[in-house]
Order: C-alpha cells, then sequence, then structure tokens
C-alpha cells in the first residue's frame, strides 16, 4: 500500500507545483498559454486531490463510478488540447502529414482494453481527446522537420502534450494487462506526474524562444503581492483539507459507534471536493484580478503617452511658431535690406555725388546693409543647421568623424567669437585654461566646436549685465601620456537670469524653450542644448547644470579625448588676450589676374555669389548653367580651376567631371574640379573625393575657406600674394551725425549703437528711416485714436515702441509700451491720459533726428519704413 501512498501523494505535489509555477509566469507575463495552463492543472487537481485526499484519510481507493473521481481529469483534456492548438501557428495548424494518423489503431486497440471495465461513455470520451492530442503532436514534428532549416522554433509544448498522452497510455494500458505488466502502472504514473512539470517548463521555453515581450506593467511589488498570497491559500486549502478530513475522521470514531461513523464518513469527500472548488475560485479570481490590474495600468499608461504626445504636438507647434519667426526675421532682413543696396547702388550708378566725402557716405551706408545681410544670413543659416542636425539625430544618421587637432586653436576661434558677441552686450568675457593641458589631441573637433558655441551663445544671450567665464582642465590629478584618454572638462559660468528648479529636467529637451517669457526676444530654435546632449552621448561625454534662478548658471562639459602629444598648451589666456597666440593665422589676401577658373550651376545666384566673392581678385571667371554647357567650355579653353555644382539637371556634377576627363583632345582632363554643394552631411567630402573631384566645397560658401582653396589650386606663378590686403582698404567711418544733438533730444545713442554692432552708417541708415516714418506714423496714430480703433493702434504702437528702442529713444519706447498695454486692455482712460504725451515725445525724436542734419529716406512709406529685425 505505501507505494500506492507514494505515487498520489507525488503526484498531487507535481500538481501543486505545476499550478502555482503557471499562476506565477501568469501574473508576471499575462501569455494566453498560461491560462489554459492553469485550467489544466486546476481540473486535474480536482482529481487528484480527490484520490489522495481520500486514500490518506479513507486508507482505501474512492469509487471509480464517482463523479469527483474522474471529473477533473476529463475536463482536462480538452483544455490541454486548447493548449496545444493555441500554440500552433495558422499554417501548421493547416499542415497534413501521414505520419498524424499513426496513434489512431494504436489508440483503438487501447479503447478494447477499456471496454470490459465499464464506463463505456467515459472511455471513449477520453481515447478520443488522446487520439487527436497524439496525432496533432505528431503534426508539429512532421512540420518542424519540413521547415527547420527555415528557423522554425522548436516543438517544445506538442512534444510535451505528447509524453502527457504516451505516460498516461502506458499506465493505464499496463493496468489492464496480467502480471507481471502490470506492474509497469507504478513508473509510468511517476513519469506522469513528472510530466506535469515538463508543461510548465515547455511552455516558457517556447515563450523565451519567440521573443514574445512581457505584457504586465504594473508594479513588481503588486506582483509579488499575489504571487504570495496565491502560494499562502492554494497549500493552505490544500494540505488543511487533508488535516481537516483526518480531525473529521478521528472525532467521528472517537464519539460515535462504528457503524454510525462508517456511514458519516461519507460526508468528508463532499467536503474535500468542495475545498478543491474554492481553489479553484480563488485561482480564477487572481487571473481577473491580473486582467483588470493589467486593464487599468494599460489604460493609465495610454493615458500618459496621451498626455505626454499632447504636451509634445504642444510643443512642436510652439517651436514650429518660433520657427516661423525665427527664419522669417532673417529673410525680412535680407529681402529688406538688398532692396535698399539695390536702390542707393542705382542711385549711385545714375547720380553718384561730386564729392567725394558724399560717394565715402554711399559706399559705407551699402557696406553696412550688407553686413545687415551677412549677419542675417548666418543667423538663418544657424537656424537651418539646428533643424538639419535634430533631423539626422533622429534619423540615426548623425555620425562622429574623428581627427587630430590643436585644442589651441578651437579655443581661439570660438573664444574670438564669443569674446566680440559679449563686448556688443557689454559683458566681461574671460577664460581660464590648466596651462598643462596636451595641445595635440584627437576627436571630433567640429563637433567640440558645436557644443561649446553653443553653450557660451545661450550664456551670452541669457546675461543682461556682468561676465561669463570659460574655463578649461581635466578632472584627473595627472596627466595621461600620448595615447592615452583624458577626460577634457570645458566650464561655462555666468551671471544670467538662471533657470527655474522645476525647469531642470526640461533643459535638454527637444522643442522646449525655457524662460522666454524673461528672456523677451531672445533668439533661437530651443533644439540646441537638446543636440549637445545627443553629441555628447554618442562621444562618451556628459553635460550637467547648476542653476540658481536670478543669478547665472553653470554648465560643464565633460568629453574623453585622446591625446597624441603630452605638449602643453600653456598660457592660453595670457596669450589670447595679448593677441600672439600660435593658434591665430594671418588673413592672406592676393591676386591672380592671369588665372582662368569655370564656375559650373544651374542656379544664376549662384554664379552671382562666386563671381561676387573673387572680384577682387582679378581672376578671370567663365560660367555654365549646365553640365553640356560646362563640356562645351572646357573643350577648347584651359581652365587653371573649375568649380562644379553637384545637383543639376540632365547632368549632375559627377557625370559633368567624368565626361571632362574623358574628353578626347580635351585640354582640361587634368584640371583640378572642386565639387560645390549643399550636401554638408558627415561622409559627404569622402564620398565626393572617392567619386574623382580633388576637394569639396560647401554651400553657402565660406570667403575664407574659398580663400584656401584658390591659393592651394591654382598655379603659384600666377598668384601674387598682398601685404594688408583687403583690411588695409577700411570703408568711410566719419561721422557725419552730432551725437551731442541726438544725446540732448533724449536719445542714447551708445545704446542705438550698441544695437548696430558699432556701425554708425548703419545707425545713421536707423534714424533716417526711423524720421521718414514718423509723420505718417503720427497721423495714423491720431486717426486710431479718434475712431476708438484700438486693435490698430495697438499694433502700430507695438512697432513705435521697438523701433524707439532700437535707435535709443527709451522714454518713448516706454511711453509707446504703456499705450500699447492699454489699447490691448481697451483701457479709455489711460489712453487719453497717455496718448498725447507719447505723440510728443514721437515729434520731438524726430525733430531731434532732423536737427542734427540726417535727412529722412523717404522711400519707404509709413508703417513700411520699420525695421522688423533686431541686429545683434
Amino acid at each position: 500500500m505505501a507505494i500506492e501512498y507514494a505515487e498520489n501523494i507525488f503526484q498531487l505535489l507535481a500538481n501543486l507545483i505545476a499550478l502555482l509555477l503557471c499562476l506565477f509566469y501568469y501574473i508576471s507575463s499575462k501569455r494566453r498559454g498560461w491560462v489554459y495552463a492553469i485550467a489544466v492543472f486546476l481540473f486535474s487537481l480536482l482529481s487528484c486531490y480527490y484520490w489522495t485526499s481520500y486514500l490518506i484519510i479513507m486508507g482505501d481507493w474512492p469509487n471509480v463510478s464517482d463523479l469527483m473521481a474522474y471529473f477533473g481529469w476529463d475536463a482536462a483534456y480538452p483544455v490541454l488540447f486548447l493548449l496545444l492548438m493555441h500554440m500552433k501557428t495558422p499554417q501548421e495548424r493547416r499542415y497534413f502529414h501521414p505520419l498524424m494518423l499513426l496513434p489512431i489503431p494504436v489508440n483503438i486497440w487501447q479503447l478494447t482494453l477499456y471496454l470490459p471495465y465499464g464506463r463505456l461513455f467515459s472511455n471513449i470520451y477520453q481515447v478520443t481527446l488522446c487520439t487527436l492530442m497524439a496525432c496533432f503532436s505528431i503534426q508539429s514534428f512532421c512540420w518542424y522537420l519540413v521547415r527547420q532549416k527555415r528557423n522554425a522554433p522548436i516543438p517544445y509544448v506538442p512534444m510535451a502534450v505528447f509524453l502527457f498522452v504516451f505516460f498516461e497510455f502506458g499506465m493505464w494500458t499496463s493496468s489492464c494487462l496480467y502480471e507481471p505488466f502490470s506492474y509497469f502502472y507504478y513508473p509510468f504514473s511517476f513519469l506522469y506526474s513528472l510530466n506535469y512539470l515538463f508543461i510548465v517548463w515547455s511552455i516558457r521555453k517556447s515563450y523565451v524562444a519567440a521573443g514574445s515581450p512581457s505584457l504586465v506593467t504594473f508594479d513588481r511589488k503588486y506582483q509579488n503581492m499575489l504571487k504570495a498570497v496565491s502560494l499562502g491559500i492554494v497549500l493552505i486549502f490544500s494540505f488543511g483539507g487533508i488535516l481537516l478530513g483526518l480531525w473529521m475522521r478521528d472525532m467521528m470514531v472517537l464519539h460515535l459507534s462504528g457503524t454510525d461513523a462508517t456511514t458519516l464518513y461519507d460526508i468528508i469527500p463532499v467536503i474535500l471536493f468542495v475545498i478543491s472548488l474554492i481553489e479553484i475560485v480563488f485561482v480564477v479570481a487572481v487571473i481577473f484580478v491580473v486582467y483588470f490590474a493589467q486593464h487599468a495600468t494599460e489604460n493609465n499608461k495610454l493615458r500618459e503617452a496621451r498626455q505626454i504626445a499632447e504636451r509634445s504636438n504642444a510643443a512642436k507647434s510652439e517651436f514650429l511658431a518660433n520657427m516661423s519667426h525665427e527664419i522669417r526675421t532673417p529673410i525680412n532682413a535680407v529681402m529688406g535690406m538688398n532692396e535698399i543696396v539695390l536702390r542707393e547702388s542705382r542711385q549711385a550708378r545714375d547720380c553718384l555725388p561730386a564729392d567725394t566725402d558724399a560717394v565715402r557716405g554711399v559706399f559705407s551706408d551699402i557696406c553696412g546693409y550688407a553686413g545687415i545681410i551677412d549677419s542675417a544670413g548666418k543667423n538663418l543659416l544657424s537656424i537651418i543647421n539646428d533643424i538639419l542636425d535634430i533631423s539626422k539625430i533622429e534619423a540615426g544618421k548623425l555620425e562622429i568623424r574623428e581627427d587630430p587637432y590643436l585644442l589651441s586653436t578651437v579655443l581661439h576661434d570660438i573664444c574670438s567669437l564669443v569674446r566680440f558677441r559679449a563686448h556688443s552686450r557689454q559683458l566681461a568675457f574671460r577664460i581660464t585654461v590648466d596651462g598643462h593641458i596636451p595641445d595635440h589631441l584627437y576627436g571630433d573637433e567640429i563637433r567640440i566646436r558645436q557644443i561649446l558655441l553653443n553653450i557660451l551663445n545661450n550664456a551670452v544671450k541669457y546675461t543682461e549685465q556682468g561676465s561669463v567665464v570659460l574655463s578649461v582642465y581635466t578632472d584627473t590629478g595627472s596627466i595621461p601620456a600620448s595615447g592615452q584618454t583624458m577626460n577634457l572638462v570645458f566650464s561655462v559660468k555666468d551671471t544670467g537670469i538662471g533657470i527655474r528648479p522645476e525647469d531642470l529636467d526640461k533643459l535638454f529637451e527637444k522643442f522646449e524653450r525655457l524662460g522666454h517669457s524673461e528672456s523677451g526676444n531672445v533668439e533661437g530654435t530651443g533644439l540646441g542644448l537638446a543636440i549637445c546632449r545627443y553629441l555628447l552621448d554618442m562621444m562618451g561625454g556628459t553635460i550637467r547644470v547648476e542653476s540658481v534662478y536670478g543669478e547665472g548658471s553653470v554648465f560643464t562639459v565633460t568629453v574623453p579625448q585622446r591625446i597624441l602629444s603630452p605638449e602643453p598648451i600653456g598660457d592660453f589666456a595670457g596669450m589670447f588676450e595679448s593677441g600672439t597666440e600660435a593658434a591665430s593665422v594671418p588673413q592672406e589676401y592676393f591676386c591672380a589676374p592671369a588665372a582662368r577658373i569655370l564656375v559650373v550651376d544651374d542656379t544664376r545666384m549662384n554664379l552671382a555669389v562666386m563671381e561676387g566673392l573673387l572680384k577682387k581678385t582679378g581672376i578671370q571667371i567663365d560660367t555654365a548653367g549646365s553640365g553640356k554647357a560646362a563640356l562645351q567650355c572646357t573643350l577648347s579653353i584651359p581652365y587653371d580651376l573649375i568649380f562644379m555644382d553637384q545637383r543639376m539637371p540632365v547632368m549632375d556634377g559627377t557625370e559633368t567631371m567624368r565626361r571632362i576627363r574623358e574628353q578626347e583632345n580635351g585640354v582640361n582632363r587634368r584640371t583640378p574640379v572642386i565639387c560645390l554643394t549643399a550636401d554638408a552631411i558627415a561622409g559627404a567630402k569622402e564620398r565626393y573625393l572617392k567619386e574623382g573631384f580633388s576637394d569639396y566645397l560647401s554651400k553657402p560658401v565660406d570667403s575664407g575657406v574659398l580663400r584656401k582653396m584658390l591659393l592651394r589650386f591654382l598655379p603659384p606663378e600666377k598668384v601674387i600674394l598682398l601685404p594688408g590686403g583687403e583690411e588695409g582698404q577700411q570703408p568711410f567711418a566719419g561721422s557725419r551725425m552730432d551725437y551731442g544733438i541726438l544725446q540732448a533730444g533724449g536719445i542714447d545713442t551708445a545704446q542705438g549703437l550698441r544695437y548696430c554692432q558699432q556701425d554708425e552708417s548703419l545707425y545713421g541708415s536707423l534714424l533716417s528711416v526711423f524720421a521718414a516714418g514718423a509723420p505718417e506714423n503720427i497721423q495714423r496714430l491720431e486717426q486710431y485714436f479718434a475712431s476708438r480703433s484700438w486693435k490698430d493702434y495697438a499694433i502700430l504702437v507695438h512697432a513705435v515702441k521697438s523701433n524707439a528702442a532700437m535707435i535709443g529713444a527709451s522714454s518713448l519706447s516706454e511711453a509707446a509700451a504703456a499705450m500699447e498695454t492699454a489699447a490691448k486692455n481697451e483701457d479709455p482712460a489711460e489712453l487719453d491720459r497717455g496718448h498725447s504725451p507719447m505723440l510728443s515725445l514721437y515729434r520731438n525724436a524726430m525733430d531731434t533726428i532732423l536737427s542734427c542734419g540726417i535727412a529722412p529716406d523717404s522711400s519707404l512709406p509709413g508703417n513700411e519704413s520699420f525695421i522688423e529685425f533686431m541686429p545683434e
């Protein structure tokens, strides 16, 4: 009898362990296969628990005709079949192989063995389901063998189901045979129980092999709590029920006569069956709890994702609105100033003044306008570069390209630019560099420049007064040797507006512009810091910020760089201040009247730009608007250098260059050809050099890079170097304005010149435009005031406010700002009080400008005379 006890207890334990494992896996991953497996083991538990507890309590086998004896096992078979079919692919379910029919005759023979023992319907039902499971398991084996070379998944679950049917077949078939074959029942029974655990392992292995992601997203502590409660309840009800049955049996034997006790024993199996049903109800409740908790968590996640998406869309919308303004501003400047340049150039051409100073004044004005165009163009290019960089980042196409470079050169170029901008805003700019840092490094010089310029420009933009300090050092105590890597640290400290604590987390997010209400008209895309962080991540560096709102910020960038030479940078700050640093390289100016070049581009404006940039060199310049025209020119005219646009219709630059090289009797087969293109992404230069171009020049063309390229490729005997060059030809900068009269009239000339980058010619032009538009604007303000058209009044007075501030008329600007606020609020009382004093200040500013000898520029009528941009 001992082996029967061991067999049933072992099967019960295997069933309970398998049930708990499936329940735990379901709580952790919520896959449908685990639900089928839980149902299989729950139904098996009904019969297994009933048989084991009956045997332990009663000391005998239960009656096989009882409903409770086989109901659980019979219910488990169809669920196991559903599990098998669930783990198959649709194509696998439709597959047929003759070997699938093999189990049918074997199981028919098994059925003939069962029939003499009764339970006809139950035996037919059991054998039919086992036959189906065996057939479809073999189907999976055949499918795997056919698809094995196509990386078909190993059929773990069909293997476990087939073993389940095989062990069940061996167990019950041997029980129907005579000795010694009947003794095989017990080995098959133990293997049948072990197969419960193998079924769990096979499901787990199938999901892991398929790479199925977890569907549960709720808290891990909540999952652990459910597992602990499930373990406790299942064990308490299982073993507690058996102990309860034993206690009930002992009490009946103690207090009742033997006959009465035996009769009352019948209630014990019923109670045990009810206990097993309670277990089932509890497990089903756990499944529903996990299901609804998962849905609640997913709903929360979807709600959070929707809120994030809405915030992102709002940020993108604000970003697009900002970009619309940022891009239109420099375009307005370019178009407006270019129109003025064209007008004054035509006037000078048609009616050139006789006085030399007047002629110089005309050209000084034109140079000032061109300076504004140049500044606006660079601003527009910076905006477009930021947008292109963030697009390449999102597409995963931004690359880090490392080369040797001099740290002193990088710092000199950056500090020269930033110091100019800082001084134009009346800020102190200081730099401190650890003199022991090696100068010769290996890294991506372009990206380091981009990161430092972005952070330093931000510091200058958001600082109204005080200073900006750049510190360069290494975070290691000693300098590593050549070939090793050091952490280069750049620290930028400013005394600007600072950052609110709640905004620090959003500082490096895309499409976020912080502090725009405090910073007023600060320009920029709001993408710079996000790009910096991404670049540093790619280079293995970090960026952190410390800020006190209202006091300033400190940005610290750490980037690993390889050392090529231990030679230290030395006293860079001293050399930079004295102007004797080795990094500064003087510009070389030259002329080459004997040289002849060809510029090929399908856009006439690009040809005009190249002609204009090379005008003073005296080089003979031929132009071609297509590849075909270029081939005609190169067939007979020898050129010293060819600039070839890449993107042209019909025949692109690469094909044109190759045909020039292949021209029979062509005189330019060996002429250097420079690729001229706006394709400035990483790797473009290498690609064009590989295609056969001599070098690469990106658009928009940098005059300094163009100059160096000409000196490199033009024949030395045709180049004449000029001492001083264009720098010796300074435009007329004499003052034609009486600053004393302007200042006495309430106009702050220092402020106006600061907005014009100390360009007196440009400042005079702005004053002239301001005075020309004043009469008509005063008249319109009077009309809007009289008709109570506050909306139109607010629009016009807003322009007065901005332009008055730009020329230095602060009192007028403040009065106009008050009137703008009152007009927006439709406050008649405030408008009645302030309107006349504001117009009085406006007339006074106009009279002051006219009294110092500045003639009004009447070519722009009325409100069109207002400048809709703010020079840096």
